[in-house]
C-alpha cells in the first residue's frame, strides 16, 4: 500500500458497492474458478467475488488503482487469471473511480459556486446597503468570517494622510497590530498590483502567525485600503479558493465605499450650493435693489456673477453735505466664486466708509487701499473706478484704481471719450497715489461703466468682445433710454459668446443725463 493510503477518501466514499460488485460478478464470467477482490486503502475488502473469505490460496495478480499519483485501493485474484481479463477488470475499475472522483470535484466546485452566490446575497444586504462608510469595514469581517476561517482579521483604510489606519478587527484583536506588521511588505506590493496574495513563509517577527491573506479594497477608479487575514500557528494555510471568495467579498466592498464617497461627495455639493445660495441672498442684499430713481437721470444695472457669488461690485449712495451728490462705485476683485463675494463685501464696506466722510474721490480711494493693505491676508487685490456726481450741475469728480475706464458719449458732438485717470489697483501697495480728473456731464450725455467680463467675454473662437464692439454697441443705441442702451451691449455680448459659458463675472451700469 502506499504510505498516503490512509489520507486519501475511503472507497465507500466515492464508489457503491452494488455496482463494484455487479462488475465483478460479470467479470467472474470470464474467469470462473477464479477469487478477486477490491481492497480499499484503508486494508478493509470492499467488494470480492467467489469464496474470497474462505479461501487462503496465495494471491496470484494485484495492481493498485492509482489516479493523478494517489492509491485509493488495490484489485487483487487469488489462482490463475488470464492477464488480459484482469486488466480489463482494472482498467473498469479505474474508469469508475476516475468518475467518482470528478464527481466529486464537480459537485465541490457546485458547492463553491453557492458559497459566492449567497456570500453575494449577504453582501448585497448587509455592505451593499450601507451608505455609512463607518459601518462597511466591520461588515466586512463579518460576512468573511462566515466564508473564510482566520484566527484575526483586519481592515485598513487610508487615512486624511494617506497612511493606512486599522477601521476593524476580527477575531484575535492582540494579534492585530502583529498582522499589520507581519504584511507590511506585502501591503505595499498589492498596492503596486492590485492583486491579492497569499504568504506563508514568514520571519520569526510575525510569530504566532504563519500564514497570510493580503486582499485590495479597489475599483477601478481608486485604491482605499486592504483586508488581511491571518492563522496562527498549527493552522493550515489559506488556499486559491479562500483567496477567490474574499476578492468577490472586498471587491464589492470597494464598491460600496466608493458608493459612501460618491454619496457624502453629493451631500457636500448639495450642502455647499445651499449655502452658496444664502451666499449669494446676502451678496445682493449688499448690493443695490433697485437703480436710484433721481429726476433729471435715468440709471440701469446688469449683473450676472459666473458663480453663484462673485467678486463685481456696483454701488449708489447718497453723500453728506449741501449739495446732492450722489456717489458711483464699480469695482472687481481679482478672483471669483466665495473667496472674491468675501473680499467684495470687505472692500465695501470699507470705500462707503471712506466716502461717507465727504472726501475728494482720489482721497477716497487712497484711504480706502491704505485699509485694504493693511487688514488684507489674501494676495487678492481690487480694481475700483470712484466718483461724485452733481445731481444739479452734471460734475463728476472721479479716481479710477486700476479699473476699465468708462465710456462717455457726448450728445452734443456724437463722439465719445474715456473717464480716465491714473491709480494703482488697491490692495497692492500701500502708498499709492490716485489722479482726481472733473468731467461736465451734459444733457443726452451716457456714461458706461463695466468690468472686464463685459469686453473679456470670448465667443466660440476664444476671441474678445473688446472695447471697440462695446463702443459700437453703445453708439447704436446712444439715443434710446439706458434700459435699451444695457439690454442692447448685453445682447451683443450674449450673441458674441453664443451660449459660450460665462469665464467671468459680468457688470454693466449705465447712467443718463436727462435733456
Amino acid at each position: 500500500m502506499n504510505a498516503v493510503a490512509t489520507h486519501v477518501l475511503p472507497l465507500h466514499r466515492l464508489l457503491e458497492h452494488r455496482d463494484i460488485s455487479a462488475l465483478l460478478w460479470d467479470f467472474s464470467v470470464l474467469a470462473p474458478d477464479v477469487d478477486m477482490a477490491l481492497i480499499g486503502a484503508d486494508g478493509r475488502v470492499f467488494a470480492d467475488v467467489g469464496d474470497w473469505k474462505s479461501t487462503r490460496n496465495e494471491i496470484a495478480v494485484s495492481e493498485a488503482l492509482v489516479i493523478e499519483g494517489v492509491e485509493y485501493g488495490v484489485l487483487l485474484a487469488r489462482s490463475s487469471i488470464s492477464q488480459p481479463v484482469f486488466r480489463a477488470l482494472h482498467h473498469s475499475l479505474t474508469l469508475l473511480l476516475r468518475q467518482a472522483l470528478e464527481k466529486r470535484e464537480l459537485a465541490r466546485e457546485t458547492l463553491e459556486r453557492y458559497r459566492e452566490v449567497n456570500l453575494m446575497v449577504q453582501v448585497g444586504e448587509t455592505i451593499g446597503a450601507s451608505l455609512n462608510a463607518v459601518e462597511i469595514p466591520a461588515f466586512v469581517l463579518q460576512t468573511a468570517s462566515r466564508v473564510v476561517r482566520s484566527d484575526v482579521s483586519v481592515v485598513l483604510l487610508s487615512g486624511g494622510d494617506g497612511e493606512l489606519e486599522i477601521k476593524a478587527i476580527a477575531g484575535a484583536s492582540e494579534y492585530a497590530h502583529a498582522l499589520h506588521n507581519a504584511a507590511s511588505s506585502f501591503i505595499a506590493q498589492a498596492y503596486e498590483t492590485g492583486r491579492p496574495d497569499i504568504i506563508t513563509c514568514l520571519t520569526e517577527e510575525a510569530a504566532p502567525l504563519t500564514a497570510l491573506l493580503v486582499a485590495p479594497l479597489k475599483t477601478t477608479r481608486q485604491m482605499y485600503g486592504m483586508v488581511l487575514f491571518g492563522r496562527l500557528s498549527g493552522e493550515s494555510v489559506f488556499t486559491a479558493s479562500d483567496e477567490k471568495l474574499v476578492m468577490a467579498l472586498v471587491s464589492q466592498a470597494a464598491i460600496a465605499l466608493e458608493r459612501t464617497w460618491f454619496y457624502e461627495q453629493e451631500i457636500s455639493r448639495q450642502r455647499m450650493e445651499e449655502e452658496l445660495a444664502i451666499g449669494r441672498q446676502i451678496q445682493l442684499s449688499l448690493l443695490p435693489d433697485a437703480c436710484p430713481r433721481i429726476p433729471g437721470w435715468e440709471f440701469a444695472i446688469a449683473y450676472e456673477p459666473a458663480r453663484q457669488v462673485g467678486g463685481d461690485l456696483y454701488d449708489f449712495f447718497e453723500l453728506p453735505g449741501e449739495k446732492r451728490r450722489l456717489g458711483l462705485v464699480i469695482a472687481d476683485a481679482t478672483d471669483k466664486g466665495v473667496p472674491a463675494a468675501l473680499f467684495m463685501a470687505f472692500s465695501r464696506a470699507i470705500i462707503r466708509s471712506e466716502a461717507l466722510t465727504n472726501c475728494s474721490a482720489a482721497s477716497v480711494l487712497r484711504r480706502a487701499n491704505e485699509v485694504i493693505v493693511h487688514d488684507n491676508r489674501t494676495r487678492m487685490f481690487l480694481s475700483a473706478f470712484y466718483g461724485q456726481l452733481d445731481l444739479e450741475t452734471g460734475q463728476l469728480d472721479y479716481a479710477n484704481g486700476g479699473h476699465e475706464w468708462p465710456l462717455w458719449a457726448h450728445a452734443a458732438t456724437g463722439t465719445d471719450d474715456m473717464l480716465n485717470a491714473k491709480g494703482m489697483i488697491l490692495g497692492m501697495f500701500e502708498h499709492a497715489e490716485f489722479e482726481e480728473r472733473h468731467a461736465q456731464i451734459e444733457p443726452g450725455d451716457v456714461l458706461v461703466f463695466y468690468t472686464d467680463g463685459v469686453t473679456e467675454a470670448r465667443s466660440v473662437s476664444g476671441d474678445l468682445f473688446g472695447e471697440e464692439r462695446l463702443q459700437a454697441a453703445l453708439d447704436d443705441h446712444r439715443n434710446e433710454t439706458v434700459q435699451e442702451i444695457e439690454r442692447a451691449i448685453s445682447g451683443a455680448v450674449k450673441v458674441f459668446t453664443d451660449g459660450r459659458a460665462q469665464s467671468d463675472d459680468f457688470t454693466l451700469f449705465v447712467v443718463k443725463r436727462l435733456g
